[in-house]
């Protein structure tokens, strides 16, 4: 696919927005902020695209 998977935190000076929580099915540490949670990956990246409830 192309893709490189970097830590956002790993450049301080990227203005990082998140916008879905992927893999949550195996969260230790539940997120409550309105974003998708979605189970591994969406569907358009090779995952399953489902969500779980928050």
């Amino acid at each position: 696919m192309g893709l490189i998977d970097v830590f956002a935190a790993t450049i301080p000076s990227l203005a990082f927005v998140p916008g879905v929580h992927v893999n949550y099915a195996a969260t230790v540490l539940p997120m409550k902020d309105g974003l998708p949670e979605m189970h591994d990956f969406p569907a358009e990246i090779g995952g399953s695209g489902e969500q779980v409830p928050e």
